[in-house]
């Protein structure tokens, strides 16, 4: 895990760690889309983070289905942000959070593109989202 420094809403900053690296370095990395996450263990926990980016990789995708421009021009720093929100929302609702389903968590999202591309072509095939 690498300490990383991020900016609250209120200006200030706060430490969290998080896998940032691992997150950077696996969208280039992994070519294969993976269909869940492999958490080590499941709870409340994690399964408030799996719904969480499954709402939020639906609905990137339906937004690019319907052509539009804020979704398209998602970038890693806005997944990065959003990551870290709904792990410290998470984190708070649902206690105790792991490190190691941090990991597994960060490491589906690394591939944030395949999954809302698998998304897109899924929605384009079948005339809607599921």
């Amino acid at each position: 895990m690498i300490g990383v420094q991020i900016p609250r809403r209120d200006g200030r900053w706060t430490s969290r760690a998080a896998s940032l690296a691992v997150f950077a370095g696996l969208v280039l990395a992994s070519p294969a889309v993976a269909a869940k996450i492999e958490w080590p263990t499941k709870g409340a926990y994690e399964t408030c983070l799996q719904d969480g980016a499954a709402a939020w990789l639906d609905k990137k995708a339906e937004l690019i289905v319907a052509n539009d421009e804020a979704a398209r021009n998602t970038n890693d720093r806005d997944v990065a942000a959003f990551v870290i929100d709904l792990m410290r929302s998470c984190g708070d609702k649902a206690k105790p959070a792991s490190e190691a389903s941090d990991a597994a968590f960060t490491k589906f999202m690394a591939r944030w593109r395949e999954h809302v591309y698998e998304l897109t072509r899924v929605i384009r095939a079948t005339g809607g989202s599921d």
